[in-house]
């Protein structure tokens, strides 16, 4: 029985352990591949910029991100845009600054839309710059510099980064407002960070072992005990426990004596007819309770009182055995 315990007991810790790596790969999964499909430089997954952006911070270079809009920026910035959300590139605050002198790179898989700007570019491989009066527009394409393709493939990025390095800034500045537009509805899920995601995948995985090991054997087996069945009289021995703890030995002598009176439904005065009639056993033990009950009046020690209540439970053990005696007789004669 124990062996099979065990069995189970570790049966069970390897599928709830295979269940939480399954989990956790999940969460993982969905952490670094689906929490954006945005060229940012906070995701992480194949679409994302975040090799890109920390391998300029390990570089030592200026750079930074910054949720403000292109027209708000510092004109000495290089601004870095990836195409998507609401961003558009011919807008008109947008080419304001970049009038102004400032200079932005823009990161798209659309090759048309800049040629909108009625401008002719100067391609360097495959990079264009458009010349705006006092600024000027590089435009790349952004799989160059996606997490995926620099598994693959750095050189466009370090064409990229060296046209970048070519002109003078004081930051380089990745603009990602219009990803995070306040008029895009986001949920709460949005605005939890990745360790406070994690934090909840753990109390979640708490939560589904606390309810599997409430809902199912998990440990030890508890023995479940059936009820006890309920003793003869059982409601005059514990009325007799409670009356013996307070020394009422008359009370619970008078109690027993009640008892036995009503086994053989007879009173006190017929009691010994009773026995000779049915020409029970022990007739001596019965006249000695019955004038022992006629003289109780008398001082009587407590060693008297018990011996008394064990000769009374001897004569009920007689009257139930003749009860059975006749029913077995009964059922046979039948």
């Amino acid at each position: 029985m124990k062996t099979k315990i065990k069995t189970k007991i570790k049966s069970d810790l390897v599928i709830f352990g295979i269940v939480v790596i399954v989990f956790l790969f999940c969460a993982f999964y969905i952490s670094t591949t689906i929490q954006s499909k945005d060229p940012t430089t906070i995701n992480n997954s194949d679409g994302g910029l975040s090799v890109f952006y920390k391998t300029l911070k390990e570089l030592k270079l200026p750079v930074e991100t910054t949720l403000k809009p292109i027209s708000e920026s510092n004109i000495e910035d290089i601004q870095i845009v990836a195409q998507g959300g609401d961003f558009n590139i011919t807008d008109a605050e947008v080419l304001d600054w970049v009038d102004k002198g400032g200079t932005l790179v823009y990161l798209t898989d659309d090759k048309i839309t800049p040629f909108q700007l009625g401008l002719t570019p100067e391609v360097k491989g495959n990079i264009n710059i458009y010349q705006e009066e006092k600024g000027m527009i590089i435009v790349a394409d952004t799989s160059f510099i996606t997490n995926k393709s620099l598994l693959k493939d750095s050189e466009e990025a370090y064409n990229i980064l060296d046209e970048i390095s070519s002109h003078s800034y004081r930051n380089i500045v990745f603009s990602e407002s219009h990803f995070f537009s306040q008029t895009k509805e986001k949920s709460l899920w949005d605005y939890i960070p990745l360790e406070g995601k994690y934090i909840i995948y753990q109390l979640v995985l708490i939560a589904m072992a606390f309810f599997y090991y409430k809902g199912r054997r998990f440990g030890k087996v508890i023995p479940l005990y059936e009820e006890v069945e309920r003793t003869e009289n059982e409601y005059l021995y514990s009325t007799a426990s409670l009356y013996r703890l307070a020394g009422c030995w008359d009370i619970i002598l008078e109690n027993y004596y009640k008892s036995l009176l009503r086994e053989i439904r007879s009173y006190s005065e017929n009691f010994l007819e009773y026995w000779e009639r049915e020409n029970l056993p022990a007739l001596s033990k019965a006249k000695a309770v019955y004038t022992f009950m006629e003289n109780k009046n008398k001082k009587i020690k407590r060693k008297e009182y018990i011996e008394m209540i064990n000769t009374m439970e001897q004569l009920k053990d007689i009257l139930k055995k003749r009860r059975a005696v006749n029913w077995k007789t009964l059922k046979n004669n039948q």
